[in-house]
């Protein structure tokens, strides 16, 4: 795939600022830090997703002495990060029908949110607050994340296979190498 403009092999980087209306930042933080995280987030339910992040921002990074005054907002930004497999499209239609209430508890708090019960909406809604980005990490671009999963799964039974073979013969080794790992 190309690179570029949110683009890294075939990783898409997607970031999202959203203005948090006025007196709302504390129950958007509040929601976050009540996400369970792991296995157990409700990110985890998105195919393809490498990574993502929820962050509250009132301020912009001082850029040292040159910059007169700090960059401060007209109000607290919500930036939603993500890297995923594939398109937007899809993964914003994945938000929709797996996330729904949940990606809502967050993105209720900020301005003109339209909700995922109506997908065009809250499609349309995350491409007018979404940043582009040609700088971005991803540590397995050109490898979906069904890929890794598969390779560290591989990785996992041969450290296994490689712990019980220490004390086989050689025939014995080959034996129940080509048990366990014939195609």
């Amino acid at each position: 795939m190309a690179e570029g403009r949110n683009r890294r092999g075939g990783a898409y980087a997607l970031t999202v600022f959203t203005p948090i209306l006025e007196g709302h930042e504390d129950a958007v933080r509040a929601v976050i830090e009540a996400m369970p995280v792991g296995a157990d987030s409700p990110l985890a339910r998105l195919d393809g997703l490498h990574f993502s992040r929820l962050q509250i921002f009132r301020e912009l990074v001082h850029q040292g002495e040159k910059q007169r005054k700090r960059d401060r907002l007209r109000s607290s930004h919500l930036v939603f990060t993500s890297t995923i497999d594939g398109e937007l499209d899809p993964y914003l239609d994945a938000i929709c029908a797996r996330l729904g209430a949940e990606a809502d508890q967050w993105w209720q708090h900020c301005a003109g949110y339209p909700g995922t019960a109506d997908p065009a909406a809250f499609k349309r809604y995350i491409r007018e607050h979404q940043a582009d980005t040609s700088l971005f990490a991803s540590a397995h671009p050109n490898a979906s994340v069904a890929r890794v999963r598969e390779s560290v799964a591989l990785r996992d039974r041969i450290v296994d296979f490689a712990a019980g073979a220490q004390v086989l013969d050689a025939a014995e080794l080959q034996t129940r190498f080509r048990e366990r790992f014939a195609r």
